[in-house]
This record gives C-alpha cells, structure tokens and sequence, in this order.
C-alpha cells in the first residue's frame, strides 16, 4: 500500500485503510474511488489517502512472488543465462565447439548469488513458468541448479560438488538431438515415439564420449534413466553398476520434471514429488535419497497448502516416517495429521 496526496487519487483507485473523520469512519479499507467520493474527499479537506498498489491484490503466495524482487531477479537472471547456456550448447552440437567449463560455472555462480538459502531455490524454480520453446534446455539448466544443493545437503567435498554440477548441464544432452515434438507432446506418445525418446542416453553418451570431461559426468549421461531394480533403461542395469553420480541425477531428473508444469498438468508441488518418490524408493539408491527427501520436506515446513477437500492449511511438522503426509495446522490454530488421513491428499501451494 501507498500513501497518495489528494490531489493525486483517481477514480479507480481502492482504499487500504478506512478514512477517518473526526472519529467517524466515513470510508472504510476496499472502497473503490470514484468522483464523487474524491468530491467529498476535497469538502473534507482531506490530504491523502491509503490506497492499494497492485501486490495488495495478490491474494496466493505464487501471485505476491511476482511482486518480490528477489524473484524477479531471479526470473531475468535465468532467463539471461538461459540463452548463455543454448548457445554453448548449440555451438557443440553445430560445429563441435569446445563447451568450456568455466562458462557452465560461471551460468551457475551468476544463478546462485540470486537465492539465499536451498528452501528459495526450490519455492522460485517451482514459481518459474518456463519459456515453452526451450524447454528441454531450461529443464538442464534447473537441474544443474538443484545438483548444487543437493550436494550441499549432503556435504559434498566441493570438488565433488562441482562435478555433480557438470553432470547436471551435461547428462540430458542426448534430447537436444531429437525433435521438440515428440520431446514435449502434449499426447501420449506413440510406441515409437517413445522407443525414440529412450534413445537418448546413448545418443548423448556418443556426443561425450571423445570429450576430455571426467568419466562420472559420461556416466550420468548414459546411465541416468537406469533404476537400482533394473527397470531401468537402456541397459537394465542394477544397484552399485549405477555411477554414484548418475544416481544422484536420476533423482535430480526426476524432481525437476516432475517440479515443472507441462500444457498436459500443472507442476508436482514439492510434497507431491516427494509422495511419488515415496512409491518407487526402490528405484532409487535410498541411502542418498532418503537425506534428500528430508531437506526438501524441511524446505516446505511454513507453505500453505490446499487439500482435495478444498481445505487450506500450513505445513507444521514433516512426519519423519512419511514426509509426504505432514502434520499441518489452519488459522484457528487447529491440527491435521495426514498421516492419519490418507483419504486426503495435498493438491496445490497457495
């Protein structure tokens, strides 16, 4: 809200708080100016008013980000080393241009002076309405983001750290050579659409393979659509045979697609994801998701949530044996296991 001089309130404008004359509220907050109120106004001698600017309108926590500058730092920064990333990635795969590493970090260390703490990270990339026509680069480019948190959760040796943040905008380069169609189909895909989409871990691994890069990130490029159980492809391949790296960006890949919305569903929120996670654990290496699905929990407790009953509640507590399911509380200070309610279920963030 903002304090505006008489002689500057137009019709149109709405009060943020009640005008108040000689005791008697003659106005009150919401009132919607028009001239005959600004007439009164100028009888009353009154010489400024309270009126709404357009973040009191906001009513959702993804409507008042748009008005937070932090975010809208972060949305520029992104888009801006988006299209630093494209071009070292086009410039590869068009004339065989060395990408330089220090570039990739440098597109990282400019995204990360944009957030301060992992819980940011995750609420603005949730909030970020990807650029439809790069989708494939923006979901790269997010991943590398995340794999730097990750590894700080987890307490990475930097080295190690930067590693996994190189696999993160390496390990998907396999789709930047099939068609945007069939990549990013609204419809289900056909059996041999999708039989083309499995290609591209191999796709990409030929692209990387005479490259002077550490193995771990050939491997994450090759192995990262591999599950522990073996359901994985293209080769089946099982437990410790996973790079520790490509385990850690099969989890990555995961999160991001399923945190990203898709002209077909809105984007996962993140106790969604971690819901479905929680359904095929065994697909994944638990002694380094487990720590994972903690953080990202811990990162939600404070959201507001809406539930499918059309309830709205804050995430109190996460429930350490299913992090999914917190217990939350409303605004009469009232309380909500859901581990206890599994006939209700989170369906959006406010």
């Amino acid at each position: 809200m903002k304090s505006v001089a008489r002689i500057e309130l137009a019709p149109g404008m709405t009060l943020g708080e009640d005008i108040v004359i000689r005791g008697e509220v003659i106005y009150p907050r919401d009132t919607v100016l028009n001239p005959t109120i600004l007439e009164r106004l100028k009888r009353y001698s009154v010489m400024c008013a309270t009126v709404k600017e357009d973040v009191d309108f906001a009513t959702t926590h993804k409507e008042k980000l748009h008005f937070n500058e932090d975010f809208l730092n972060f949305e520029k920064k992104h888009a801006e080393n988006l299209t630093r990333y494209k071009q070292l990635m086009r410039d590869f795969l068009d004339s065989g241009k060395t990408i330089p590493e220090e570039e990739l970090f440098a597109i990282y260390d400019d995204m990360e002076s944009t957030y301060t703490y992992s819980s940011e990270l995750l609420d603005f990339l949730y909030n970020l309405t990807p650029n439809e026509d790069e989708l494939t680069y923006n979901h790269c480019l997010n991943s590398a983001l995340l794999a730097g948190v990750f590894a700080t959760w987890v307490r990475m040796p930097e080295e190690e750290r930067k590693l996994l943040i190189l696999c993160g905008f390496y390990y998907d380069i396999g789709k930047f050579k099939l068609p945007y169609e069939v990549l990013w189909k609204p419809d289900k895909l056909t059996d041999e659409e999708y039989a083309l989409v499995k290609k591209h871990p191999v796709i990409g691994y030929a692209l990387v393979r005479n490259l002077p890069i550490d193995e771990h990130i050939k491997n994450a490029v090759i192995m990262h659509h591999e599950r522990m159980d073996g359901t994985g492809y293209p080769y089946h391949m099982k437990t410790t045979k996973i790079d520790s790296y490509a385990r850690y960006i099969a989890m990555i890949d995961t999160y991001i697609a399923m945190a990203s919305p898709r002209s077909y569903r809105s984007a996962y929120t993140p106790l969604q994801i971690l819901g479905n996670f929680e359904g095929s654990l065994f697909k994944y290496d638990m002694e380094l998701l487990i720590p994972l699905m903690k953080h990202i929990g811990d990162a939600q407790i404070g959201s507001t949530v809406q539930l499918n009953d059309g309830s709205v509640w804050e995430v109190f507590i996460i429930n350490t044996t299913t992090y999914s399911r917190p217990l939350l509380k409303n605004e009469n200070n009232e309380f909500l296991n859901l581990a206890d309610h599994m006939e209700l279920k989170i369906v959006k963030n406010l």
